[in-house]
């Protein structure tokens, strides 16, 4: 159930959607005055100017001091460096690319839920897929090949790295346990996936069946950076 979140209310105006520090009645009141006395700027008179004035002076003030926590720079905070979102929107279009690439690869190898698989360093047991974790298939599991870590800021993800994973069963006794998904390649070569195992040989092959709107599904990206 999502949690309800009441719109503020301006303790100056008593206007709701924005506090006192945004006031727009308290700023315009507070730019005319200064407009009007400009010429008390320097003199003995000007710390004795109204409190609005020094309200909406000193909340100038602390925003031009404010150090962002993902680029360093001074005037903003985090939630609203351009910076970080030009960072994260281009790593939502890199995933919907990347996703694309791995789906391809992974219906031309036979990988989806019901194929069997070898191990090359265990050939005596037969493996079955079982599940296959598409959420989290994304960026935050993929190669530095494919995607480079700092032209994607993924040093900077929430969480760090994520290893995806299939769920598959020993067909000899059923016994389930979790492992990591085949190494796959782009068409260029590169690696997709960030700690990809090379051991696995599909025996009998199925068709993957993501979820509906999987490639171009933007919800991974909540909190990534």
């Amino acid at each position: 159930m999502a949690r309800y979140r009441s719109s503020p209310t301006c303790s100056h105006c008593w206007g709701r959607g924005h506090t006192k520090r945004s006031c727009p009645e308290m700023k315009t009141k507070a730019a005319e005055w200064l407009k009007k006395n400009e010429h008390l700027k320097g003199t003995d008179q000007y710390p004795s100017r109204p409190w609005y004035v020094r309200q909406v002076e000193g909340y100038a003030e602390s925003v031009k001091n404010r150090q962002c926590s993902w680029c360093g720079e001074k005037g903003h905070n985090k939630r609203g460096c351009q910076q970080r979102k030009g960072a994260q929107s281009k790593n939502i279009s890199k995933n919907k690319e990347w996703r694309a690439e791995v789906l391809e690869r992974l219906k031309k190898d036979g990988y989806g839920v019901g194929a069997l698989l070898e191990r090359s360093d265990r050939p005596e047991h037969l493996y079955m897929i079982t599940d296959m974790n598409w959420d989290r298939l994304n960026l935050t599991g993929s190669s530095h090949d494919s995607v480079p870590r700092y032209d994607y800021s993924k040093s900077n993800y929430k969480g760090g790295m994520q290893y995806p994973n299939l769920i598959i069963s020993r067909v000899k006794d059923a016994r389930k346990t979790t492992a990591y998904y085949p190494q796959l390649t782009n068409e260029k070569g590169e690696e997709l996936l960030h700690y990809g195992r090379s051991h696995w040989k599909v025996v009998s092959s199925t068709e993957p069946s993501p979820p509906d709107g999987w490639v171009n599904d933007e919800s991974w990206a909540n909190g990534l950076f």
